[in-house]
């Protein structure tokens, strides 16, 4: 855009010469006269120098040089625009400014002063000065990529989001290499929330520049906006779960985990709807992921050994509830689990003795009494079963348990009636109203922000 030659800007003396051998010699002798070829070859001389110290970064020089060469021809609109450049380097804006509205009173149709201008304007934070020039830079120069890269980080700027995606996206059409551009939309686009298209215009700027610091730079922002995009991911998955929607849920953790594969809460997420959903092994893989991630999380091991306990695969859920416990001694639930596990392998004692210990870490849990009325049922313990169901029902709020465990109370008070006259033998048992310990036990507090 700067615009720093100008084709090596004049060529050849050979006219110039020829007009020399035509100058009147007749003056007066004592007159020293400036030859105008002579000034304007010394012009020509100072530009190009200061072009070549602008283009090392040697401001200071090069203003000094451009300087020279407005002094011996001051309509050198090349020169005041390049010298506007070295002062925007330097930060002087309103140097610069001036500078460019020379070279544009010199020549108005002279598009780079115009844009240059409009840049220096936005340095200096003057937002619709910068849109008014570049604006009309962009409509002369209409394939200028440099011209809407500028453009757009002003739209950016005034936070007209739609508009500066618009010329930023113009730009890298133009030009596919145009890493500022890409950088600029990335940004933008962060900005707007478009985090997926964020990310993919930092992967095109990251793809132009293959090492570096600044290659590391994007390559930080490119994770820490996986980050962000796989934490959007799984909120929104979050709230689908909770109105019911549970594979829309999971779809969302999925894109959510494509980001960020080690996402730990996306992991144990969707481990656990699953896990409701009935697919214990895919459950199973997704905490044994996160446990990778996090080997000291007691909640996640209690929630795969319940899934190994759907999968009837008794030894490993025996394992992930001890280690749980201990991790965290005052887990009531993998207590609770644990004493499913000694209930289902019939090991009466030991299951008796995890739900009552269950039962005093968590008195409230309607589940664990329960569990533990199933118990002594298969014991033939049919007074402290009915007490356990009692006390299930005060505790439950649930209306269909609430009804469920009316009619096993009823059932039970009848069985004990009957014992008591006599009509069943003392060796008999009624039968336990549920052959297996209850469903709901092995199912964890479900998805959440935790």
């Amino acid at each position: 855009m700067e615009r720093t030659q100008d084709y090596m800007k004049r060529f050849g003396f050979i006219a110039a010469f020829i007009l020399l051998l035509l100058v009147f010699l007749g003056s007066d002798s004592g007159a020293q006269m400036e030859d105008p070829t002579i000034a304007s070859q010394a012009s020509v001389e100072a530009y190009n120098q200061g072009v070549e110290a602008l283009q090392s970064n040697e401001l200071d020089r090069a203003i000094e040089l451009f300087t020279r060469a407005l002094e011996l021809d001051p309509r050198d609109h090349l020169a005041w625009n390049n010298r506007g450049v070295a002062y925007k380097q330097k930060g002087e804006y309103d140097k610069a400014i001036a500078d460019y509205n020379r070279a544009l009173e010199v020549n108005p149709d002279y598009t780079y002063a115009l844009a240059n201008r409009g840049v220096a304007r936005f340095k200096k934070g003057d937002l619709d000065g910068a849109l008014r020039d570049l604006s009309l830079a962009a409509k002369r120069q209409s394939r200028n990529s440099s011209i809407r890269t500028s453009l757009g980080m002003v739209y950016g700027a005034k936070k007209q989001y739609d508009a500066a995606v618009r010329e930023l996206e113009r730009a890298v059409a133009l030009d596919r290499k145009n890493v500022t551009a890409y950088l600029a939309l990335a940004e933008i686009n962060e900005q707007a929330g478009d985090l997926p298209d964020a990310l993919r215009a930092y992967g095109k700027a990251q793809d132009l520049m293959k090492s570096g610091a600044e290659s590391l730079d994007i390559a930080s922002k490119i994770e820490r906006l996986k980050t962000a995009l796989a934490d959007q991911l799984h909120e929104k998955g979050l709230e689908l779960y909770r109105k019911g929607d549970e594979k829309s849920a999971i779809r969302l953790w999925n894109e959510c985990l494509k980001y960020k594969p080690r996402h730990l809460r996306a992991l144990r997420d969707r481990g656990l709807t699953l896990h409701h959903m009935g697919n214990y092994a895919k459950a199973v893989d997704d905490f044994t992921t996160a446990l990778e991630i996090d080997p000291k999380n007691a909640e996640i091991y209690r929630v795969r050994g319940d899934a190994y306990y759907k999968l009837k695969k008794f030894d490993k859920a025996l394992d992930d509830y001890n280690k749980a416990l201990t991790l965290d001694p005052s887990d009531a639930v993998a207590r609770n689990n644990l004493g499913l596990v000694f209930h289902e392998q019939k090991e009466f004692d030991k299951a008796l003795k995890e739900y009552t210990q269950a039962i005093a870490g968590d008195p409230g849990n309607p589940i664990f009494y329960e569990n533990r009325a199933l118990l002594f049922l298969n014991q033939g313990r049919l007074q402290d079963a009915l007490k356990d169901y009692q006390t299930a029902l005060q505790a439950t709020t649930d209306e269909k348990t609430h009804q469920y465990l009316q009619e096993r109370i009823t059932a039970l008070r009848e069985a004990i009636t009957d014992y008591r006259e006599g009509s069943v033998s003392q060796q008999e048992q009624p039968p336990p109203p549920a052959t297996a310990p209850s469903r709901e036990n092995t199912r964890s507090r479900g998805p959440s922000r935790r």
